[in-house]
């Protein structure tokens, strides 16, 4: 990556011997790290002990995909909360039609102002949405309002390293209606523990749910995908629309700087 060197390389050392042939090269970076599948989220929540019985708030859970994935693997009553009308009425028929769906909820509310009484939960999920909260302090305190004693809350979230420009971080956040301040991890951190929760746990997931994605050839193809929307752009926007054709072209980059490092997924427990 650009921050590991400092010492340019010449034309003899780029073009020269170096010891090995290209296509041995090649080889050695094809092999597989054996990365973990986004499914990997879900063992943090068993790993807390979350069963039959328990209760688990899904903060932002668009469309309740999540909540019925927990509800089905643990057993556990899911109450999934989102701002977003459309992905209510969405949910609700996913809801309907599923063989856990009497295990889940959905419910219109935020992060701010969650539609529960205090000590609810064992557990918040919250899979990356963090993001788009402009109030993060307000946010878990509520949080901790609903969460019963000794509750905690499993974060999925997206950080931004030292790789990312600051022009880079502020055309994306505008595109995805993300809050810069929320790619700051120092400051995530000072929040939360002013919030009074402390971080007991942190996994750099990084790019592995990527890799995994790709190797089983279901990953999207966002490279391929970015370079064509770039490329051809008025008839994109002509065919899709400005907002969704924005939309969907700053997601590709989203994901490519998830790969390459310029952003970086963590999963954090934290607990009140």
């Amino acid at each position: 990556m650009a921050d590991e060197h400092t010492d340019p390389l010449t034309v003899e050392q780029m073009y020269g011997d170096w010891g090995i042939e290209w296509e041995d090269a090649l080889a050695i970076t094809g092999r597989s790290l054996n990365p973990r599948p986004r499914t990997s989220l879900y063992d943090t929540v068993g790993a807390l002990g979350i069963g039959e019985g328990d209760r688990v708030l899904d903060i932002g859970g668009r469309d309740a995909a999540q909540a019925l994935d927990l509800a089905e693997r643990f057993g556990c009553r899911v109450l999934s909360v989102d701002p977003v009308r459309f992905n209510i009425d969405f949910g609700t028929e996913d809801i309907a039609k599923h063989t856990h769906g009497h295990l889940v909820e959905n419910e219109l509310g935020t992060i701010g102002r969650i539609p529960a009484p205090d000590d609810t939960f064992n557990l918040v999920f919250a899979r990356d949405m963090l993001g788009h909260v402009e109030d993060l302090a307000g946010g878990l305190a509520e949080c901790r309002r609903v969460l019963k004693t000794g509750g905690a809350m499993v974060i999925h979230d997206v950080f931004a390293t030292p790789l990312l420009e600051p022009k880079e971080s502020a055309w994306l956040c505008g595109e995805l209606a993300q809050v810069p301040e929320r790619l700051n991890d120092e400051l995530f951190e000072q929040t939360v523990a002013e919030a009074g929760f402390t971080i007991e746990a942190v996994d750099r997931v990084a790019s592995e749910w990527l890799e995994h994605s790709l190797e089983s050839e279901t990953g999207e193809k966002r490279l391929l995908l970015a370079a064509r929307l770039r490329r051809d752009r008025d008839r994109f926007i002509e065919e899709l629309g400005e907002i969704p054709f924005r939309v969907v072209q700053a997601n590709n980059l989203w994901t490519i700087y998830r790969m390459i490092g310029k952003l970086e997924d963590r999963v954090v427990v934290i607990r009140a």
